[in-house]
């Protein structure tokens, strides 16, 4: 059984296709420039989710410090709430 990986199916995919295509140097070139194109826009897409997070955890407690003591009607607050999927 192979070992588990945290690596999205596209991440895979690329570091699999650049391991057996190792000797053939145009197909690997395009590869890894394809790939590094791939890991920009994956980086930039974890930044900005991470960046929500945190600005979810901040709103939250400024929902928690007025609605604990009654200083706020419920749902009169602009915040941003973040949502994820397993």
């Amino acid at each position: 059984m192979n070992p588990r990986t945290d690596l999205c199916d596209t991440c895979q995919y690329f570091r699999n296709s650049l391991h057996y295509n190792i000797y053939q140097e145009k197909e690997a070139k395009e590869l890894l420039k394809r790939f590094k194109k791939y890991l920009f826009k994956a980086k930039l897409e974890r930044n900005y989710y991470n960046k929500n997070i945190k600005l979810a955890k901040k709103q939250r407690k400024l929902v928690d410090k007025n609605y604990s003591k009654g200083k706020t009607q419920y749902c009169s607050i602009n915040v941003t709430a973040h949502y994820s999927y397993n």
